[in-house]
């Protein structure tokens, strides 16, 4: 069973109820990769969206495409970003920015609630996520049965999904083998 994550909640709002322009965003962002950098590995930033209520395309785009960009390079190690939002207007920005760049995030009503997923994930990685955040912990061996795919094929899409921080990969020694990816949901 995935254990329980430590955590930060970030109140976008505090930066403003209006939220335009690249260098607004660029500030913004350069404060949420500090607190995803004070995170410990596994650690998950909300940004909390719900008392803004507008963000334009440069904001959103400097803000989270960059930001969910750096993280898919791995600049956070094991951190990730899940958005809080009731409203799913206001997120029309950020969900361009993340479909330009084939990039996906998390996205909740409210911490500790049910993610669904905002920008771009093709129908096979999906599908794939919604098994291993229903099974919240699974063997590579499991998902690909759940699948019905081959090891190499399971393990292939899962990576994908840790690399765009979907969800946390990691490896325990088994036997005969020597080791065996594990993937968690994050939320």
């Amino acid at each position: 069973m995935a254990e329980e994550r430590a955590h930060r909640v970030y109140d976008l709002s505090s930066a403003g109820r209006m939220l335009v322009t690249r260098n607004v965003g660029r500030r913004v962002r350069e404060e949420l990769a500090g607190v995803l950098e004070s995170l410990p590995r596994g650690g998950v930033l909300y940004v909390d969206t719900r008392g803004v209520e507008f963000m334009d395309y440069s904001f959103a785009d400097e803000t989270f495409g960059v930001l969910i960009s750096r993280a898919a390079g791995g600049e956070f190690q094991d951190r990730y970003v899940v958005l809080v939002e009731r409203e799913r207007d206001l997120l029309e920005n950020v969900e361009a920015s993340l479909l330009q760049r084939k990039l996906a995030l998390l996205r909740v009503n409210d911490v500790g609630e049910s993610p669904q997923v905002v920008g771009s994930l093709p129908e096979h990685l999906l599908n794939t996520l919604q098994v291993i955040q229903q099974a919240h912990s699974i063997t590579n061996s499991e998902l690909a049965a759940r699948l019905d795919l081959n090891h190499t094929a399971g393990n292939n899409r899962a990576a994908k999904l840790a690399r765009l921080g979907l969800i946390h990969r990691r490896v325990e020694t088994a036997a005969p083998s020597g080791r065996q990816y594990v993937y968690e949901k994050i939320v």
